[in-house]
Order: structure tokens, then C-alpha cells, then sequence
């Protein structure tokens, strides 16, 4: 589409561009080539007769044009994809349309596996796209790029809007034939060498380790995965014990020989909430997306089960 001689798909390379400071990470984020991205750039700065993006030794900066800019084309695009792509009625049967979904391995495990899976029949044409969590999720939701993110309420945006789905607790695991098997307390807990998780390429913390580092729990970590899923795995066979989520634990210990424990600390409860961006509020098909989650959420209802 085009709009007095400009590519409107030149303003979502633009945006991309603007944030990233980079062709080669914004051709990585907008899933082009390098040369596709570049040649994106220079049509762009033909247009605004400006150069939006200038190197500086190793980096690129924006132009004044290009700070002045990144506001409006925000704006703009959240405008275009929220209400002007966005139909106004929506009939899950009949509809065709993926929806960005931003949640971690362990909320996709204990319940979006299951929720996604009966909507294959009754909303055939719609799908869903995964994005794991990271430091820029809301990000994600003002630039209209996600639709829905569903983490602890303690990351929530709270000027957003917003509806709780269920609670969880932590609980430790251990390879079942562990000396750990039979329970720790707190100094055989911080003894232990520790499989630890991280989310995302930035090693952004997880619940449990911004948990440990406030309260100034000693561990010693032995290794470091990238997902709440690899940690099962990397116990077993070890002395190594690992701390994730009571629901996502005793579903592991039906198939894995592992152990779950209680934490030898008093822990706060996780509660798990989805959140979408205020623009959204009109967005039938969103609407219909979060009350299937919230109403497939309650089978979450009791401590440690569905």
C-alpha cells in the first residue's frame, strides 16, 4: 500500500530500524535479508531527504529526522494494526488470523498446550505464534507487534489492561536417586550445586532467581539453561537439585525419574495474568482469545493441579 508516494511498508522497516540502531538486527527482527533491509533504508531516506540512521565509529545513530519520527511512525502503526486491519466482528469458526502470544515454556506447558489444542476444530483458521518472554515484552504490546502477554502479575503493566488466570508456588526437584530424594533443608539446599534457568538471549531472571538474589540465598550453579523445560533433564543423573514450578514439576515426576520437594523457604505464590495493550480494548477477536484463556485457566484452580 502506498500513501502520497510512500510504501507503508516502509514505515515498519523504519520503526524496526529506529529501535534496533542496526540493518543487520533489524533484518534479523523483520525476518529479511541485510541487502532487503539497506535497500528499505536508502528509499526511506530518499523520501524524507534525511539520512535517519548515521554511522558513528561502530555504531549507527538516529539523525534528529529519525528521533522526531520515531514517536508518529509508532503511533501510525499501532493505529494500522489495531484498527484499521483489525475486523470489527470476529467468528472464531470462520476466522483467519494468527495471533502473537508472548509466554513462557512453562505457562505453554502447564496450560496454552492444552487451551490451543481444542481450538483446532472449533477455529480451524486461526493459529498462534509463541514469543518467550524478555525485558522488552511490553515493548512488544505498544508497538502492536504482540497481542497478548501472559506472566506474573508482578511484571504486569499496571495502565494496561489486565485479568489473572491462576496461581502456582515453587517447588525443588532432584534426580530420584539423589541423596536429596528424601527432602533438604535450608543448608543442604544452599550446598548443592544447582541447575539454574534463564529466559531469553539477554539471560533475563526468572521469578525464582530474583527471589534467591533478594533474599541472599546462597547457590552454587553448575549449569545454566535457557528454558524452565531443560531443567528435569538436567538433574537427572546428578546430585544437582533445580527450583521451577510446583505444576510444571509433578507433571515432569509422572514420566522422569525425578523427585519434587518442597523449598526449605517461605516463598511467595506465582500468579500468572494476561495483559494486551489499552488499543486493543475493541478487538473482538482478542476479546474472544482472553475470555477462552481465562475460562480454560480455572481447571488450573486447585494448588498443584488441573
Amino acid at each position: 500500500m502506498r500513501f502520497e508516494r510512500l510504501d507503508l511498508n516502509l514505515l515498519v522497516a523504519l520503526d524496526v530500524l529506529i529501535e534496533e540502531r542496526s540493518v543487520s538486527a533489524a533484518a534479523k527482527r523483520l525476518h529479511l535479508s541485510q541487502p532487503a533491509v539497506s535497500g528499505a533504508l536508502n528509499r526511506l531516506r530518499d523520501f524524507f531527504g534525511d539520512e535517519l540512521l548515521v554511522q558513528a565509529g561502530r555504531q549507527m545513530v538516529l539523525t534528529a529526522k529519525a528521533e522526531e519520527l520515531s514517536l508518529p511512525v509508532r503511533e501510525a502503526l499501532m493505529l494500522i494494526r489495531t484498527r484499521i486491519t483489525t475486523p470489527v466482528h470476529f467468528d472464531p469458526a470462520t476466522a483467519e488470523r494468527r495471533f502473537k502470544v508472548i509466554a513462557s515454556d512453562y505457562v505453554f506447558t502447564v496450560m496454552l498446550a492444552e487451551t490451543f489444542g481444542k481450538l483446532e476444530r472449533s477455529a480451524p483458521g486461526v493459529s498462534f505464534e509463541l514469543m518467550g518472554p524478555e525485558p522488552r515484552t511490553i515493548e512488544l504490546l505498544e508497538r502492536g507487534e504482540a497481542d497478548l502477554l501472559i506472566t506474573i502479575d508482578t511484571h504486569i503493566k499496571s495502565e494496561f489492561p489486565n485479568v489473572p488466570l491462576f496461581e502456582d508456588e515453587h517447588a525443588v526437584i532432584c534426580w530420584s536417586g539423589s541423596e536429596h530424594a528424601a527432602g533438604v533443608d535450608a543448608y543442604q539446599f544452599s550446598a548443592a550445586g544447582h541447575a539454574i534457568s534463564y529466559i531469553g538471549p539477554t539471560r533475563f531472571q526468572a521469578f525464582a532467581e530474583i527471589y534467591f538474589e533478594r533474599q541472599k540465598v546462597e547457590r552454587r550453579g553448575e549449569i545454566y539453561v535457557p528454558s524452565f523445560t531443560m531443567l528435569p533433564q538436567a538433574v537427572i543423573g546428578t546430585q544437582r537439585l533445580a527450583t521451577l514450578q510446583r505444576r510444571y514439576a509433578e507433571s515432569c515426576a509422572r514420566s522422569l525419574p525425578i523427585t519434587v520437594l518442597p523449598v526449605p523457604f517461605d516463598m511467595p505464590k506465582l500468579r500468572e495474568a494476561a495483559q494486551w495493550h489499552p488499543t486493543r480494548e475493541k478487538d473482538a477477536g482478542l476479546a474472544w482469545l482472553v475470555d477462552v484463556i481465562r475460562s480454560d485457566a480455572k481447571r488450573l484452580s486447585s494448588p498443584s493441579g488441573g
